[in-house]
């Protein structure tokens, strides 16, 4: 072996080495082993640093390896593996919160409601300005957007926004025949979605007449399948695992701190965007916006389309009920984001301007927080 290929596999191995300290990890955590002391302590906040510092990692390593695999099998199975990689990432830390937040019903609606907020005004908001900063228009297929938009914003006013305007139950709770239709339809839809982006309309998610676009270049063949599917399931375990133990890590410092309980959702959906909101940026620096856009609004569909059932199967095994109905000021602002995000994609072309506002958007989602936590009860 020559030291060329020994100094590949050396970096090879130790690019994996988050997998490897992530998995021994997420079995201190499954062994509920953790530092004594308050979560506000310094202990215990060294632990919730480390842990949030790991599940960044190793879910960046997940993404990495499932789009090894998705070179090697190819179109449409590769965009299958990538999407459901992403998902339960996604998915699995937002059950795992809500598990672990002593039976606060609103975590997986303030994480659900943060992933939207993050991704449709400070991601793709920041993926505009930096696609666009040399002062032109960057283009893009527009039926993608046209595409996932009226799915998005169907399924998020049915699961947040309908529950705090129906009668069964009062507040943002749903009856139970109301979250087995939620649940159900939103699977539904979201399985008919992923099969006909993945078949027929393949062409949607595609360039279309966009000179501007750079290509990333292709540097070294994938690695072999086998390694690289052990390695994304090792990776995917690693995240699971540890997310387990940040959930109720995560409402003890906010109580300790008397911080607003949303900001416990925005800092789950900033873990599990990490990956894709560092992708899309990277592409939106080579001024690909399409991929840019299929990232983003991917994972806010995907998001919301399989997080939702997987709560509800959650509230009927463990009895704990998510509110999943916003506040009216909260309603109003994601009225306001779809709408701008609808004319903002509906030309197919992006500039500074349209960043500025997305960007305007999630400060004022941020203020709003605050505001409403200062409000006298």
């Amino acid at each position: 072996m020559t030291s060329a290929e020994q100094a590949g596999k050396l970096r090879s191995a130790l690019a994996d080495l988050p997998v490897a300290v992530g998995l021994l990890t997420g079995v201190a955590v499954l062994a509920h082993w953790s530092p004594s002391g308050p979560a506000s302590g310094a202990a215990g906040l060294a632990w919730t640093a480390f842990l949030i510092a790991a599940i960044v990692a190793a879910a960046m390593r997940a993404m990495t390896h499932a789009d090894h695999v998705a070179d090697r099998l190819g179109e449409p199975l590769g965009t299958i593996i990538l999407t459901i990689s992403a998902i339960i990432i996604e998915v699995a830390a937002v059950c795992a919160v809500m598990l672990g937040s002593s039976g606060d019903p609103d975590i997986a609606r303030d994480t659900m409601f943060s992933v939207i907020m993050l991704i449709l005004n400070l991601l793709l908001g920041v993926c505009m300005l930096v696609s666009a900063w040399r002062g032109h228009e960057r283009e893009f297929n527009p039926q993608s957007s046209n595409a996932y938009l009226p799915i998005l914003i169907t399924l998020a006013c049915i699961t947040m926004v309908l529950p705090r305007f129906t009668r069964s139950n009062s507040g943002g709770w749903m009856s139970d025949p109301m979250e087995v239709f939620v649940g159900t339809s939103s699977l539904v839809l979201y399985g008919i979605f992923l099969f006909m982006q993945s078949t027929r309309h393949q062409t949607f998610f595609a360039h279309h007449g966009v000179t501007e676009r750079t290509t990333e270049p292709k540097h070294h063949a994938p690695p072999p399948l086998g390694r690289s599917v052990v390695l994304l399931v090792l990776a995917l375990l690693a995240v699971v695992a540890m997310a387990e133990g940040l959930g109720g890590r995560t409402r003890d410092m906010l109580v300790a701190w008397s911080l607003p309980m949303p900001l416990g959702g925005i800092l789950i959906a900033l873990l599990v965007l990490a990956p894709e909101g560092l992708a899309a940026i990277g592409a939106a620096r080579r001024h690909d916006m399409q991929r840019s856009i299929n990232i983003l609004l991917g994972s806010a569909l995907a998001t919301i389309g399989l997080t939702v059932p997987a709560i509800i199967g959650i509230r009927f095994v463990t009895g704990v009920t998510p509110e999943l109905g916003l506040e009216p000021p909260f309603i109003v602002l994601l009225a306001c984001t779809f709408l701008v995000t609808a004319l903002s994609l509906a030309r197919g072309r992006v500039s500074i301007m349209q960043g500025m506002v997305h960007l305007l958007l999630f400060f004022a989602w941020i203020v709003t927080i605050l505001d409403e936590a200062s409000a006298p009860v």
